[in-house]
């Protein structure tokens, strides 16, 4: 399975509205600020609704690529990681 990064970058964007946007809406509104779970369950929810949203707008949904693009989105998303960030030296 070969990972497109311009999709990873595409669910972020998710029809311009941005993910991340959308995370920190939901989470100012349940008032989660120093709830460390609450927020990360916050996040992978909005996170996976996303992926599988754009993946069904492009009509490519099967599960293994929802599972895979999910959990890229999820670490994006969160911070935990950043995939395709350029590194510099």
């Amino acid at each position: 399975m070969q990972i497109d990064p311009a999709i990873v970058t595409a669910i972020m964007a998710l029809f311009g509205i941005g993910v991340i946007g959308i995370i920190e809406t939901v989470k100012r509104i349940f008032g989660t600020a120093g709830k460390t779970v609450m927020n990360i369950i916050i996040t992978a929810a909005v996170s996976l609704a996303a992926t599988a949203a754009y993946l069904a707008y492009s009509n490519i949904f099967t599960w293994p690529l929802f599972i895979v693009y999910g959990m890229l989105v999820f670490g994006e998303a969160s911070g935990l990681y950043h995939v395709f960030a350029k590194k510099t030296a």
